[in-house]
């Protein structure tokens, strides 16, 4: 009989017996799979649990990222019905072998319909629930449509891996002065209607002239949450509801919120694994915005419900940058509404002065522990 999935991560010394605990209760009182409830209360990351997963089952490991890039010629083999009720998703093909992942890989019985509904020979690899169901969630697309060719120029990833040698080490004495340099006057922009090109209005300063006074104030915060509330407050009239998570050791934690029916302590007590599919993944390795509608997945649907009603149906997310790595993510949204409005030049300037206010805190620490170090003793 194969070991339970709790007694080979206890042997693996990935959890603990008292956590343990803590997911069994929670499955008792709300249902799902041990393994789901393990990574939802940060007791244990996506890897380690397929690891063991695998383990379990004799079966090789699919990853998430590995299920989402296959190809989608290769995906549409399994319809999507079919892939969502069982939980299963096929990702690669050589020959008349179809490599399929299941949450299941043991289950003969749902081998033998795949390979039925196929007309191939399926090898099971196990995958998780979560990134089963989060690439289930991404829309198929046909195995004939029309491929689209790349824009001209060098390939995304090259343009990502030019930016690292940009990243700077500003010393606190650079720093410093930054917080407190008056900004710079642009030149007043008019707006216009089309197309009877009727003026409206005068915009004077952008968006660094709007965030002068948070410049002011961020270079007096003394702590972190001093920086979350002067933040929120400043932006708090731009959209509905505003939020701010911070990313520590992998993990995504509700940091500060305002808005309609945003249940503090719950958004407070979020703890969102960054390896499951959420919208932050991308967000921490280099993309520079999202704005727009929000996906299915569990990663999303945990961050959801730590947001509350109204459900958003498009968000605006801006990574906060500390020494050029992502450190947290500020959040906007309007309920049901639209993000069309949302002065986004504005947000990411916010979003920079946040992040250089936080590392100016932490070399300010430094600088204490560091004078505390070159203190003489007393004299006897």
């Amino acid at each position: 009989m194969p070991k339970r999935i709790g007694e080979i991560l206890i042997e693996m010394g990935a959890l603990s017996p008292d956590g343990l605990r803590s997911a069994l209760e929670a499955c008792r009182r709300h249902g799902g799979r041990l393994g789901t409830w393990l990574v939802r209360l940060g007791l244990l990351n996506e890897g380690k649990l397929l690891e063991a997963l695998s383990r379990q089952s004799g079966c090789p490991p699919a990853g998430a990222l590995q299920l989402a890039t296959a190809p989608s010629e290769v995906r549409a083999l399994i319809a999507p019905a079919f892939g969502k009720r069982n939980l299963v998703v096929a990702f690669g093909r050589q020959g008349r072998n179809l490599d399929v992942a299941m949450a299941t890989p043991n289950d003969l019985l749902l081998v033998d319909e795949i390979s039925k509904v196929t007309g191939l020979v399926p090898r099971p690899h196990v995958a998780t629930e979560a990134a089963l169901s989060a690439v289930l969630a991404i829309p198929s697309v046909a195995a004939d449509a029309v491929v689209t060719a790349p824009p001209p120029g060098p390939p995304r990833a090259m343009a990502r891996e030019w930016r690292n040698f940009w990243k700077l080490e500003s010393a606190p004495s650079e720093l410093m002065p930054g917080l407190e340099a008056p900004a710079l006057e642009p030149p007043a922009m008019f707006a216009a209607s089309f197309p009877q090109l009727v003026p409206l209005a005068t915009v004077a300063g952008g968006p660094a002239r709007a965030a002068v006074h948070l410049v002011d104030a961020l270079s007096n915060a003394t702590h972190r949450d001093q920086v979350a509330g002067l933040v929120l407050d400043h932006i708090a009239n731009t959209a509905t509801r505003v939020a701010l998570f911070s990313l520590q050791q992998g993990r995504v934690m509700g940091w500060e919120a305002r808005g309609p029916a945003i249940e503090q302590e719950g958004f407070h007590t979020l703890i969102l694994p960054l390896d499951r599919p959420s919208l932050f993944l991308n967000l921490s390795k280099g993309v520079d915005l999202h704005a727009g509608a929000l996906s299915g997945g569990e990663g999303n649907d945990l961050l959801l419900g730590a947001l509350g009603a109204p459900e958003p149906h498009e968000v605006v997310v801006v990574p906060i940058k500390v020494r050029g790595k992502a450190a947290g993510f500020l959040w906007l949204d309007n309920g049901d509404g639209s993000v069309a409005d949302v002065p986004i030049p504005l947000i990411q300037e916010v979003a920079r002065l946040t992040g250089l206010a936080l590392e100016i805190l932490v070399l300010r620490q430094k600088l204490r522990a560091g004078a505390r170090l070159t203190e003489a003793p007393p004299a006897d």
